[in-house]
C-alpha cells in the first residue's frame, strides 16, 4: 500500500514538473512571439501566435494578435476574421478592449470598401465609447460621402467635441457648411483646423475660397498659394488666382495663371471648359479677341451646348469683321470711356457727369441740343454681345425719370429685340444698334488717328 502511494505521489511530481515546464516554454513562446510583434516581425509573430493558439483554441488573445499580424500584412480578410472571433467573446481581459476590437473591424472593412459594415462597427464604437473622436470622424466622412450633408456635420462636431485638438474634423466641417452656404461657421472652422495644423492644404483652399468670394483678395492669394501644396487642388487653385489677378488689374500674372491651369495634364471636363470659358473673357477685355476665338471654338469642339458659346462665336466673328467694333470691344476701361465721350459729342449731347455702372457699361448724364432747344439727356453705351431686350430698356427710362431727362439715348455693339425697338417707338427713346455704332465709330478713330 505504502509502495502504491509513492508511486502515486512520484508520477503527481512528474506531472506536475511536465506541466511546469509546459508552461514555461509557453510563456517564453508567447514571449517571443510579442517581441517580433513590437519588432514589425509580423510573420514571424503570426507563426508563434498560431502555434500558441493551436495549444490554446479558446485564448482570444491569440486571435487578436493574429488579427493584427494579417492587418500588417495587408492580408485583410483573415484579420476580419480573426477579429470577429475576438468581438465573439462576453469577456475582455486585459489588454483586450471591446470598443479597440470593433474599431479595427470598422477600420479594416473601410479599408476593403465595406461600407456597410465598417458604419456598422463604427456605431458599435461610439457606442462603447461616446469619447471616442476618431469613430465619430468615420461617421462623419461615411454619411457624407453617402449625402447625408446635415448628419455628415453633426458627426464631425460630435469628433472635436469629443476631442478639440482634431485639426482634419475642423476641415471637415467646415467643407461641409461651406457646401450648405453656411459661410460664417465654415470660416471659423476652416481657421480652427489651420491653427492647429497649419500644413493642411486643402484647410488653406477653403479658406481661400471664403476670402476671395468677400473680395479680401490679397489674403486669398495668400491662402491659395498655402494650397498649392496638394497637387490635386492645383488646376482649380490656378483658375481661382488667373481670376483675381486680372481682378487686380495684373492681367499679365493673372493670364500666366490660367496658362499654367490649361497646361496640366490629364485635365478634363467641365473644369477645364470653364477655365477656357473664363480666360477667354478676360481675353477679350485685353483685346486679344483671336486668341478668345480659338478657346470658344474649342470650348464648343468638345460641348457645343455649353452656356452662350455659340452666340459668342456667332457675334464675336462677326465683330472681329470689323476693326473698330473689334477695336470698341475689346478697348481698355480709360479708352472705352475716351470713346464713349467722343460718341457723345457726335450724337449732339453735352456730358455733365458719366458713371461706370459695369466695365462693359457706361451711362452719360447731358444736355441733347435739337432744334436750338435743350434736353435732359440719359445716354447707356454698352459693348454687350448679347441682344438688349426690353428689361434694359425700360431701366433706361427710369433712369430718365430720376434724373427728369425728357430724352434717352441706348448704344449697344449688339442688336435690339423687338419688344425693346416695339417700346421706343412709343416713348422718347433713340436705340442705336451695331451698324449704326459702327459707322460712328469709323469717324471717332479715324479722327484720333
Amino acid at each position: 500500500m505504502i509502495v502504491f502511494i509513492f508511486v502515486i505521489f512520484i508520477g503527481l511530481i512528474f506531472i506536475f514538473v511536465g506541466l511546469f515546464f509546459q508552461s514555461s516554454k509557453y510563456e517564453k513562446k508567447y514571449d517571443r512571439a510579442l517581441k517580433s510583434f513590437k519588432a514589425e516581425e509580423y510573420k514571424e509573430a503570426l507563426e508563434l501566435f498560431q502555434e500558441l493558439l493551436g495549444k490554446e483554441t479558446t485564448n482570444k488573445l491569440y486571435s487578436w494578435y493574429i488579427g493584427q499580424c494579417y492587418e500588417y500584412l495587408e492580408n485583410y480578410e483573415l484579420a476580419i476574421v480573426e477579429y470577429n472571433k475576438v468581438a465573439l467573446s462576453t469577456k475582455f481581459p486585459h489588454p483586450l478592449n471591446e470598443a479597440e476590437i470593433h474599431e479595427k473591424l470598422a477600420t479594416v472593412n473601410l479599408r476593403i470598401g465595406n461600407i456597410k459594415k465598417a458604419y456598422q462597427e463604427f456605431q458599435i464604437v461610439v457606442s462603447l465609447s461616446p469619447n471616442n473622436s476618431e469613430a465619430f470622424y468615420y461617421l462623419g466622412i461615411l454619411t457624407k460621402n453617402n449625402g447625408e450633408l446635415q448628419k455628415g456635420i453633426e458627426y464631425f462636431e460630435k469628433a472635436f467635441r469629443a476631442s478639440d485638438n482634431f485639426p482634419e474634423a475642423y476641415l471637415e466641417y467646415g467643407k461641409l457648411n461651406y457646401q450648405l452656404k453656411h459661410i460664417d461657421k465654415a470660416k471659423r472652422s476652416l481657421m480652427r483646423a489651420i491653427e492647429q495644423n497649419p500644413d493642411l492644404p486643402e484647410a488653406h483652399y477653403y479658406y481661400a475660397l471664403i476670402l476671395e468670394k468677400d473680395r479680401i483678395y490679397q489674403k486669398s492669394i495668400k491662402e491659395f498659394r498655402h494650397a498649392l501644396e496638394d497637387e490635386k487642388l492645383r488646376f482649380d487653385i490656378y483658375v481661382h488666382l488667373g481670376n483675381i489677378y486680372t481682378i487686380l488689374s495684373e492681367k499679365a500674372e493673372g493670364f500666366d495663371f490660367f496658362e499654367k491651369a490649361l497646361a496640366m495634364p490629364d485635365i478634363k471636363g467641365e473644369g477645364l471648359i470653364e477655365a477656357k470659358y473664363q480666360y477667354a473673357d478676360h481675353l477679350v477685355q485685353a483685346g486679344d479677341l483671336n486668341k478668345a476665338m480659338m478657346l470658344w471654338n474649342e470650348i464648343k469642339s468638345e460641348s457645343p451646348q455649353y452656356k452662350d458659346i455659340e452666340n459668342k462665336l456667332q457675334i464675336y466673328g462677326e465683330i472681329s469683321k470689323s476693326e473698330n467694333l473689334t477695336r470698341f470691344i475689346t478697348a481698355l476701361k480709360h479708352d472705352f470711356l475716351s470713346t464713349g465721350a467722343e460718341l457723345c459729342k457726335l450724337l449732339k449731347v453735352k456730358v455733365e457727369r458719366y458713371n461706370f455702372k459695369r466695365d462693359d457699361f457706361l451711362e452719360f448724364i447731358g444736355i441733347s441740343r435739337s432744334k436750338g432747344t435743350d434736353f435732359a439727356c440719359v445716354l447707356h453705351l454698352v459693348r454687350w454681345t448679347n441682344t438688349v431686350g426690353e428689361i434694359p430698356v425700360r431701366e433706361l427710362l427710369d433712369r430718365m425719370v430720376e434724373e427728369g431727362a425728357t430724352k434717352g439715348i441706348f448704344v449697344t455693339a449688339s442688336r435690339f429685340s423687338e419688344k425693346a425697338q416695339d417700346l421706343a417707338k412709343i416713348r422718347p427713346l433713340l436705340l442705336l444698334e451695331r451698324d449704326r455704332l459702327e459707322t460712328m465709330l469709323s469717324k471717332v478713330y479715324a479722327e484720333s488717328s
